[in-house]
This record gives C-alpha cells, sequence and structure tokens, in this order.
C-alpha cells in the first residue's frame, strides 16, 4: 500500500507512524470523554495514559525479544533498536496494564472502575491501530482467493509483493471497532456498568476471541510452540480463558 505518507530531504513521515500516533490520541481523547462519564479526573487520567503508553511499549517489544530469541542472542543491544524485529500486541496489554494497575493504586482508584473505564478505548486504538498495519503491509496474511484479496505492491513495505494476500489487518480493525461499539453499548447495561470490571473482562474476551479467529488468515511469523500453533494463539487461548473464567465467577474487581 503507501508505507511512507510523506519524503522530502531529511523528513520522513510514515503511514504506519501515522495511525500509531493517531490511536493513542483517539484513544486518550475518549478515554478523557468517557472517563468524566463515570467520575474519573480527566487529568487523572491522561497521567495513566501515558503510563500505559510507555509500559505497553516496553511490554510489546519484551514479549516480541522473548518469543523471538534466537534473533537476538548474538547481538542483545537490538534488543533496545525497535525498528528491527517488532513488537507483540499482548506484550503491549500486559504492560501497559501493569502500570495502569500501579498509576490506579497510586491515585487511590478501583481496579475494575480504572479498567473499565480504558476498555473502550483500546479497542478503538486498535482498530485504528490496525489500520495503519494495512498501509504499512506489516501483520500480514496468507494467499487469498477471495475477491476482497489484497495484492501489496510497493517494495517498501512489509508484505510480499504480487500475491493476493488476506487483508488480515482489516479483519483486525473491523472485528475491533465492533468490540468498541458493544462495549459502548453495553455500559448501560447493570451487569457492565463501569465499575465492577467486567467491562473491561469482556473486551480481553472478545480481543482474544477476534485475534484467534485471524490469525489462521495471517502469513507473517509470530513464533511457533509445540510444532503447530503460534505463539499468539496460545497467549490469546489463555486471555480467553481468564477473562471468561471471570465473566462466569460473578466476582467484581476491587
Amino acid at each position: 500500500m503507501f508505507p511512507v505518507l510523506f519524503h522530502w530531504k531529511f523528513l520522513t513521515l510514515h503511514t504506519y507512524g501515522l495511525f500509531a500516533a493517531l490511536a493513542f490520541l483517539s484513544g486518550s481523547f475518549f478515554t478523557g470523554r468517557w472517563g468524566r462519564r463515570w467520575g474519573v479526573d480527566p487529568a487523572a487520567v491522561s497521567d495513566a495514559t501515558v503510563a500505559m503508553l510507555l509500559g505497553g511499549l516496553a511490554g510489546a517489544r519484551l514479549l516480541y525479544v522473548g518469543v523471538h530469541f534466537s534473533e537476538f542472542a548474538a547481538a542483545p543491544l537490538d534488543v533496545f533498536k525497535i525498528w528491527r524485529g517488532g513488537l507483540m500486541w499482548h506484550g503491549c496489554l500486559l504492560g501497559g496494564g501493569a502500570a495502569g494497575f500501579f498509576q490506579a493504586r497510586r491515585k487511590g482508584w478501583g481496579i475494575g472502575l480504572f479498567a473499565d473505564v480504558f476498555a473502550p478505548a483500546v479497542a478503538l486504538a486498535q482498530a485504528v491501530g490496525r489500520t495503519g498495519c494495512f498501509f504499512a503491509g506489516c501483520c500480514y496474511g496468507r494467499a487469498c482467493g477471495r475477491p476482497w484479496a489484497v495484492t501489496f505492491r510497493n517494495p517498501d513495505g512489509l508484505a510480499p509483493t504480487g500475491l493476493p494476500l488476506h487483508p488480515t489487518q482489516l479483519y483486525d480493525a473491523g472485528l475491533n471497532g465492533l468490540i468498541f461499539g458493544a462495549l459502548i453499548f453495553l455500559a448501560g447495561h447493570p451487569r457492565f456498568r463501569p465499575g465492577s470490571g467486567r467491562s473491561a473482562a469482556l473486551y480481553l474476551a472478545l480481543a482474544a476471541l477476534a485475534r484467534l479467529a485471524v490469525e489462521p488468515f495471517r502469513g507473517d511469523d509470530r513464533g511457533i510452540l509445540f510444532g503447530a500453533v503460534s505463539a499468539t494463539q496460545v497467549i490469546a487461548a489463555g486471555f480467553a480463558v481468564g477473562a471468561l473464567w471471570f465473566l462466569a465467577a460473578r466476582r467484581p474487581l476491587p
């Protein structure tokens, strides 16, 4: 597609970078308004958002390095070169969630309220970010013979060129957009009213199931475990089981 949106002399604007910034800004803007609706101070939300961004980037990189450890064993300093290799979304969730947990404790918020306020914004940011993946060609799909297949032709992108592929980035973006809408709609239901942690658990369950649904169509390397499944599938399955168990237990977060 269009991995580079603009280039002039020493200035280059990568499309993925633009969408990553849009994902952060849209998530932050929405969380501020959504948190105000449920009694959370917007300034506190802004502080937590920055902490979660930094924690998420660290977690996403560390998980990627862990899954692809053999690539970094001979050159450990390459761990810090995030422009070489990549990031993993589930690591972002773990790292950002941990940073958010400590921030919530420091501010004296209830963990359930904190998690529920941020959950829809995470789905929104994921939908926007995956659109950026589509333009960059990363997270590309397997060969596809369907009418909606996409053929990448720009050699600067990360996807194989000249081959019709599943637009897995758009699958992910669309599913996360639906999850975002579902969380907003269900917030009016007593069971999923922000504060119990159930809305966040529902996000984790739906996002994990969506990832498991898209994963068979992915064509990029995500690390193979047990000779048959990707590391992403194992992690997503763990997220789904944990989130569904929490929803079934009917016990709110403190």
